[in-house]
């Protein structure tokens, strides 16, 4: 079979998708009915989306307290109010990882949320948007690689992602390290 006729080795050599281009939240042809719950359009963009009655009259965000002269007082919000609401967001999602972070990055303020029943792809999701706001210029993996260089704390790689890096090469037994650091060390880094 030629490469590009449905060969499933063709997704690892396509392009990683970044978590924004994952986030169908800010498509126009997506719309939140409910928490957790959307509407996929498979023409246009929606325009008018269906309200969802869960037969309660109680209102969904926190009491807003009447001042004396009739105006709504907006609630004070105090970091233990936020932390309990993302408490109960993250247990009415049924997920079994998930993260919330607001970060700075040079200045610019970042938000992410994103929870899934795969540790492997909460993990991705997580370290490949801290590293897309670290730097834009600067391909992913090579932010990756540096941070975890840098970083005080040894990482162990299972045996098996070395013996992959060494079946990528054309070395055999007989050669020596200087021969494996040549043949991995070009200046695009490997990958292990």
């Amino acid at each position: 079979m030629a490469k590009g006729d449905n060969d499933p080795s063709d997704a690892e050599d396509g392009p990683i998708l970044s978590p924004d281009e994952l986030d169908i939240t800010q498509d126009e042809h997506v719309a939140e009915i409910d928490d957790g719950r959307y509407v996929v359009s498979p023409g246009g963009p929606i325009d008018d989306v269906p309200t969802v009655d869960d037969g309660t009259d109680e209102p969904s965000g926190p009491p807003v307290e009447q001042a004396t002269d009739g105006a709504a007082d907006p609630p004070e919000l105090t970091e233990s109010d936020v932390h309990a609401f993302l408490e109960t967001q993250f247990e009415d999602t049924g997920s079994r990882y998930g993260f919330d972070i607001t970060a700075t990055f040079d200045g610019s303020i970042q938000q992410r949320q994103m929870v899934s029943n795969d540790v492997v792809t909460i993990f991705e999701s997580l370290v490949l948007w801290y590293a897309q706001q670290i730097d834009g210029k600067t391909p992913v993996e090579e932010v990756l690689g540096i941070l975890l260089m840098e970083a005080n704390v040894p990482v162990r790689y299972p045996p098996a992602s070395l013996r992959r890096l060494l079946e990528s090469t054309e070395l055999s037994p007989d050669d020596s390290i200087a021969d494996l650091i040549a043949a991995v060390g070009d200046e695009d880094g490997f990958r292990i």
